[in-house]
Order: C-alpha cells, then sequence, then structure tokens
C-alpha cells in the first residue's frame, strides 16, 4: 500500500489547477488539451488496483473517460468523480510538476471545478486541505472515508467556499468540530455530512448560529455516530427547512425535545441515545411529510394513536425503545409502510391486529417483543408476502408441520414452536429455526419440492432442535446452500454402500455430504454421528464444525486438500492417532477467507467451555482438536502456520516440544496446549504473539523459567499450573534462581531476595494484570483487540525494564552493605 505525504496536497492543487485554467479558442464539445494532460499525468502516478481509470488515455476525448465530465459549451473539466475506486495512493519518486504552474496567469481564475468526490477511497489520506482554497466555484465535495484526522482547521477552509452546495465529510477521523468558531460563511449550503467521526463534544455555536444567511437553506444534516453529548438543542427547530435530520448513535441525554414536531418539512428523522430518557412527545404525529422516522435508545412510555395521528406518508417505521403501545383494537393507522421494526418494543402477548392493514409491506420485526400467541392460519397468510421477516426470541407456541413458508429472509429461532420442519417455497433464501422444539426429520425441508424448480436456500440453521435421523441424499435439490447448522439434534449417519470401510481397517458410520455441492459451512457438532471423519464433502468449504460426536480412527490426511478450509473443529470425539504433517503442506488454515455475502452470518466456536457467536464476512483460520485420543508430536510445521488465530489442542496425549516458531505466529489469539505431555522448556519467542486472549500450558510437563516478556506477563499462574519443572513469575512459588551464590549467602539472604524479587515483579504483574482485565471483552472485536495489545506491548516492555533495573540497583545496594 502507498500512502500519501505531505505533498498529496501539493500534486491535487497543480492538477486541479491545471484542469480549469481558461484557455481561448476552445473547441464546442471536445476536451481542453490542458486538461487532459494533466489528467494523464495524474493517472501516470496514481495506484488503481482495481484498474478503473484504464479509459483514460490519448485514444479519445477526456470528457468521455470514466469519472470526468465536461462544459458542454467550453469543454471544460467541471466534475471529477473517482469514488469508491480502491485507489491507494500516489507515488512521487522523480515526479517534476513545477512545470504545471509555469504559467503566468497559472493562479488567474481557478473558476471551472465545481464537483469533486474523491470518497471512499479509504487508503488515501490527505494532511492538510489548503490546495482546496484556490477552488472557489465548488458546489459539491465529498471527501467521505478519507483520513482527514491529522487536519484540525477543516471547517475553515470549508467556510472559504461560498458557493458550496453540498459538503460530505463522513468517516473522515475528524475530531475536532471548532467550538471556538462563532461563524461560518455557509450561506449556500443544503446538505451537511459529518457522521461517523470522533468529536465526542457538544454541538458547536457555528452549527446553530443562522443569523444573516448561514446555514438558512440547509436541507440535510447528518451527525450521526460521532459520540456527541448534552442535551439535543431546542435551537434545531430554526432550521425550518431541513428534510433530512440524522442524530442517531450518540451520546445525547436528557429527554427528547418536542420542538423536533415543529419541523413540518422533515422527510427523514434519525434519533438513538442510549443516554435520553422519558417519553416520546405527541409532536412526532404532525409530521406529515415524514417518510422515516428512527427512534432508538432508552426512551420509554405509551404510544397512543396521537404519535400517528398525521404521518401520512410514512414508509419506515424504526422504534427500538422500550415503548408499549395503547391503540385501540380497531385502529386503522394512516400509513402504508414498507418497513416495520419494532424490536424490543412490548407488543405482545398477541401478534398486533394494526400489522394485518399493512399491503405494502416488504420487511417486518418484531424480535424480543413479548408475543407469546399467534393465530397461525392468519400470520403465516399475511406474511407470506413479506419479503423479510424476523419473529426472534419471542415465546410464540405453534405447530409448524403444516406450514409453508415463502419470504425470502426468515429468522424464527428462539422460540416454542413445535412439531416437524416447515416446508418452504423456491422464494427462501435465508432461514434460522434454530433453538425451537422442532422434531422428527430433516428431509421434508430440504429433500420436497414445490414446483418443478428447485429451491435456492442459501443459509439454513435448524441447531438446537429434537431432529432425529439422517443427513438425506438429496443435494441436488439444495444446489445453493452454503450454510447448513444442524447441531445439538440427535441426528446420526448411516454407512453408504459406495464407502470401503475395509480400507482403513476401521468400523462404525460414515458421513456423505457431497451432493451439496456449493457448501461453505456446516455445522453438525453434538449429533450422535460416528464412524470416520467424512472426506466426501464438497471442495468449497471453508467451515466444518464436526464437535461432540462419536467419529473415531485417525484424522484424515484428505481434509489437507480443501484448498479453501479455514475453520476445523473435531473436538470432544474419539480421534486417535497422530495430527498429518499434511497441514504444512497444503497451508490449509493458513490466512482470512472471504464468504459470499449474506445477512448476519454467523460461526460458533467454543471457548472455555461456552459457544461464542462470531459475526462478519469472513473466516479466519481456526483449528480445534481438543478432548481427543490424539498422540505423537506436533508437527513443527504447523507453527509456521502465521495467520492462524485459534488453535486448541488441549486434552490429548501430545508429546515433544513447543517450535520456536510459534513466535511468527502474530495473528494468533487463542492458544491451548493444556493436559498432555508436552516437555522442554517453553520458547522465548513465544513472547512475541501479542494479540492472545486465551493461554493455556497447563497441565504438561514442561520445564525450565517461564519467559517473562511482552503479553505472557497478562496471564496468571492458571497458565502454568501443573507444570512442577517450571519456575518464575507469575509462579511466584517456584523461583527461578538468577545468579551463582554460595550455599550459606542463599540460606541467608534468599528468603529476603525472594519477598523483594516478589515485591516488585507482583507489583508489576499485578499492575498489568489489571490491564489485562478486559481481554475477554475485547476477544470478538478484532481491531479493538489489536490495537489494545500493540499498546500493552510497549507498556509490558518498559515495565519489564524497569523492574528489572529497581531489582539490580536493590542488589548492588545490598552488596555495597555488606
Amino acid at each position: 500500500m502507498v500512502c500519501f505525504t505531505s505533498k498529496i496536497s501539493v500534486l491535487l492543487l497543480l492538477l486541479l489547477s491545471a484542469m480549469v485554467l481558461q484557455e481561448g479558442n476552445c473547441s464546442t464539445h471536445s476536451c481542453n488539451k490542458k486538461d487532459q494532460s494533466a489528467l494523464l499525468i495524474f493517472k501516470h502516478d496514481v495506484v488503481d488496483p482495481s484498474n478503473y481509470l484504464s479509459s483514460w488515455s490519448n485514444e479519445q476525448d477526456c470528457c468521455a473517460w470514466k469519472g470526468v465530465q465536461c462544459d458542454n459549451v467550453t469543454g471544460r473539466v467541471t466534475t471529477l468523480d473517482l469514488s469508491n475506486q480502491y485507489l491507494e495512493g500516489l507515488s512521487l519518486r522523480n515526479s517534476n510538476y513545477q512545470s504545471l504552474v509555469k504559467p503566468s496567469n497559472a493562479y488567474a481564475n481557478f473558476s471551472s471545478l465545481k464537483y469533486l468526490d474523491l470518497s471512499f477511497n479509504e487508503d488515501l489520506q490527505l494532511d492538510n486541505l489548503k490546495w482546496l482554497s484556490h477552488l472557489s466555484s465548488l458546489q459539491l465535495l465529498n471527501l467521505s472515508a478519507i483520513n482527514l484526522g491529522s487536519e484540525t482547521n477543516w471547517l475553515q477552509t470549508m467556510a472559504m467556499h461560498p458557493s458550496l452546495l453540498e459538503l460530505r465529510l463522513s468517516m473522515c477521523h475528524l475530531n475536532n468540530i471548532s467550538h471556538s468558531v462563532m461563524f461560518v460563511n455557509f450561506t449556500s449550503l443544503v446538505t451537511l455530512d459529518l457522521s461517523q467521526n470522533y468529536f465526542h463534544s457538544n454541538l458547536p455555536y457555528w452549527l446553530f448560529n443562522i443569523s444573516t444567511c448561514n446555514l438558512r437553506k440547509l436541507k440535510s444534516l447528518r451527525l450521526d455516530d460521532n459520540e456527541l453529548k448534552g442535551p439535543i438543542p431546542d435551537w434545531l427547530r430554526k432550521h425550518e427547512h431541513l428534510q433530512h435530520l440524522n442524530l442517531s448513535e450518540n451520546l445525547f441525554n436528557g429527554s427528547f425535545p418536542s420542538s423536533l414536531g415543529n419541523l413540518s418539512s422533515l422527510t427523514q428523522l434519525g434519533v438513538n441515545s442510549d443516554s435520553l430518557s422519558g417519553n416520546l412527545p405527541n409532536s412526532i404525529g404532525q409530521l406529515f411529510n415524514l417518510r422515516s422516522l428512527y427512534i432508538g435508545g432508552s426512551l420509554s412510555g405509551v404510544l397512543s394513536e396521537k404519535h400517528f395521528f398525521k404521518l401520512f406518508n410514512l414508509e419506515s417505521l424504526v422504534l427500538l425503545s422500550a415503548f408499549s403501545f395503547d391503540l385501540d383494537p380497531n385502529w386503522i393507522p394512516p400509513f402504508q409502510l414498507h418497513e416495520i421494526d419494532l424490536r424490543n418494543t412490548i407488543l405482545g402477548p398477541t401478534f398486533p391486529e394494526w400489522l394485518y392493514t399493512q399491503k405494502t409491506l416488504e420487511t417486518l420485526d418484531v424480535s424480543s417483543t413479548g408475543i407469546t400467541s399467534i393465530n397461525s392460519d392468519r400470520v403465516w397468510s399475511f406474511l407470506a408476502s413479506v419479503r423479510a421477516i424476523r419473529l426472534s426470541k419471542n415465546k410464540i407456541s405453534a405447530d409448524l408441520s403444516n406450514v409453508t413458508l415463502n419470504s425470502e429472509y426468515i429468522t424464527m429461532n428462539h422460540n416454542n414452536f413445535t412439531g416437524g420442519l416447515p416446508l418452504i417455497s423456491t422464494n427462501v433464501y435465508y432461514l434460522d429455526l434454530s433453538h425451537n422444539f422442532l422434531s422428527g426429520p430433516i428431509s421434508p425441508l430440504l429433500c420436497s419440492k414445490l414446483g418443478r424448480e428447485m429451491n435456492t436456500l442459501y443459509y439454513l440453521d435448524v441447531s438446537h432442535n429434537l431432529l432425529t435421523g439422517v443427513i438425506p441424499d438429496c443435494g441436488e435439490n439444495c444446489r445453493d446452500l452454503a450454510f447448513l447448522k444442524i447441531h445439538n439434534n440427535k441426528l446420526g449417519g448411516e454407512i453408504p454402500p459406495s464407502v470401503d470401510l475395509h480400507k482403513n481397517n476401521l468400523s462404525g458410520n460414515s458421513l456423505d455430504i457431497s451432493n451439496f455441492k456449493s457448501l461453505e459451512y456446516f455445522n453438525l457438532g453434538e449429533n450422535n454421528f460416528s464412524g470416520v471423519v467424512p472426506t466426501r464433502i464438497p471442495k468449497s468449504i471453508q467451515g466444518m464444525i464436526l464437535r461432540g460426536n462419536h467419529f473415531s480412527g485417525n484424522i484424515p490426511a484428505e481434509l489437507c486438500s480443501f484448498p479453501s478450509l479455514r475453520l476445523l473443529d473435531l473436538a470432544q470425539n474419539k480421534l486417535s492417532g497422530s495430527i498429518p504433517s499434511c497441514i504444512f503442506k497444503y497451508s490449509f488454515l493458513d490466512g482470512a477467507r472471504t464468504i459470499k455475502y449474506h445477512p448476519r452470518f454467523s460461526v460458533e466456536f467454543f471457548l472455555r467451555g461456552r459457544e461464542v457467536e462470531f459475526q462478519g464476512d469472513w473466516l479466519f483460520g481456526i483449528l480445534d482438536l481438543s478432548t481427543n485420543n490424539l498422540s505423537g508430536e506436533i508437527p513443527p510445521e504447523l507453527f509456521d502456520l502465521t495467520q492462524l488465530c485459534a488453535l486448541n489442542l488441549s486434552r490429548n496425549h501430545l508429546v515433544g516440544k513447543i517450535s520456536s516458531n510459534i513466535g511468527g505466529m502474530k495473528n494468533l489469539e487463542i492458544l491451548d496446549l493444556s493436559n498432555n505431555h508436552l516437555s522442554g522448556e517453553i520458547p522465548a519467542a513465544i513472547s512475541k504473539v501479542s494479540f492472545l486472549s486465551l493461554f493455556n500450558l497447563s497441565y504438561n510437563d514442561f520445564t525450565g523459567e517461564i519467559p517473562s516478556r511482552g503479553q505472557l506477563l497478562t496471564f496468571t499462574s492458571w497458565s502454568y499450573v501443573g507444570n512442577p519443572k517450571l519456575c518464575g513469575p507469575p509462579l511466584l512459588t517456584h523461583n527461578c534462581s538468577e545468579e551463582v551464590v554460595n550455599h550459606d549467602e542463599a540460606q541467608q539472604d534468599g528468603s529476603n531476595d525472594s519477598l523483594n524479587d516478589s515485591l516488585y515483579i507482583g507489583m508489576g504483574v499485578g499492575y498489568v494484570t489489571g490491564l489485562g482485565g478486559v481481554l475477554y471483552s475485547l476477544l470478538l472485536n478484532r481491531p479493538w483487540r489489536h490495537k489494545y495489545f500493540g499498546f500493552l506491548d510497549n507498556i509490558l516492555d518498559w515495565l519489564y525494564v524497569f523492574v528489572a533495573l529497581k531489582l539490580n540497583k536493590l542488589r548492588e545496594l545490598r552488596a555495597s552493605s555488606r
């Protein structure tokens, strides 16, 4: 990745200056030659991995280039749109841009450029924005997702553009909202987007000082995701032309201002803060132009018809606070909604009658709303036309045996649904029925056909139910199925006639899911499968969880040949033999793997005996072979998997040493080798692993001194107990001898040395252990964890040196006093 230096400001200034210089005798429709030359110079030096600028060449007019627009009369470039094209930076080596400003009239007129959009090139960094001051005619400026963290005077620079209509600086790492500035010359500004920055302050005076003509034309104001605090100011009502107002995901406190109900021009309103309290004012019901309403946080109270009285144009209703409803059972709302999200409100115990009046509904979320009973015939008929439904985490009791589901996206987990699995239409893409009481075989859902078309099911979770039987051989009917979660049921396996078990001298059953050609992830954990670990699985597999079954025999070497495998969990089975050395040959499990997008993807893995859910759009390397009967040495090649995130080989019969190559496993976050027969010294290189959130070497045969550098200082004695030949902190009862002293001196001073050493080291370890107390809470937030441990590493190194110097000084003083 090439990073921007401070020269980027000069380069962009020169580029844009050359683009807007006036030139006589322009062709009516062809591109200005000076503009074209400047753009070609820019292309030559920009890093363009997506080849977005491939159309920029002398073979065609620059006004036809991608991202470039010209004035129809003068041919001058007026718009440069390079948004979201993954540009990474510029190479300034061996470049001379002085020739671009040689003409004597170089700064005479920069009036042509009106629109500049460099947004969502996330690797770009601009040290300052002074180069913008020469572009006096800018009407639209979008620098969203570009790092402007080092720019402290951004507001003053923007205020030098009185013709600016749109200013978008979302996700720019801004942290200064300029409270010292009393007035900003935004006389024409219509759109202001400062969302997702780091202001963490009250709203500034310049924003609500709309005296003279400042900000009087403002129609769109986005301040969401900024950690803004203080009360929501009453002066917002002065922005009488506001149409879009988003204040969500901030730290506002106090009550919800009723004055917002006076902004009759509002079409979109978003307010969400966990520090807000009180009721939602009735005045919200007066916003007759409102199309989207999003309210969340700690508000409560009762909502009545008055809160919706004049919301004739409302299309999206999102209420995420603990509101309850006092509505007439025969109430007919004044709106027809496309989206309803009422999760965590109090709707139950019955399904609300007024929802049936919504004929244009596309998405419905009534999760965690206390609904316990439904009219099955009426509800399923109504929901059949809704594209996405979420009924999760209620206590709905209903039999699904004779139900046919039709929505594309369905989550009905954590309820009391009973009976057999429902049928699904070919529309269903995502289905989560986990944590219910469904019984019977899985075959009706996977194998049944409605009409001649195959189903398009991509994600299926029926885990934590009472299902029995086998996985049916009907993968051809589920050619798109990529994620299959059926763990925690009572499923079992049968012997396919094509599998030759004598070749491996094994007995029992085997499992064949090779017909599910598109499968990327499956979880069959906590069932009753037995026999050999299945190898008849699709080559597309990325994650495979078979923990908690009765698989036996060796770990098959065939697993090493699956090129996309990044998560392998075979824990709590009856596997024996050694770990295949082919792990290194194929380097499976090494590196992150992006998975195909779909809503709310989650992976379960186990940590300290508990199931932990990880959500994201990628899989990191995870290998869990714990609680089996594996023997032999850990292949040293395994420690060369530098991208591995979690490694658990605990509760086996493994012997040998830990390779010093473990120091190169920079991404390792979970390491558990406990309850084996590993021996030798703990390699000092292990101190280089900086992101560990779980570390356990207990109950082995390790010898020597515990490495006392880096993050290892944050772990307690529980990480090392059961190794009687280990010494050193945090095992303070097993101190290692640090220097050769005669026996008499050791007897005389040993107890004092131990006491003082323990004091200093205990102080250090105690301090660091306090810092380490947040490790578990950071476990599932990878970016925060990496930043935290990077900082912690520096602290630990300093602390180690500090303690060592103090100990040496103490020994010198003691020696001189003798």
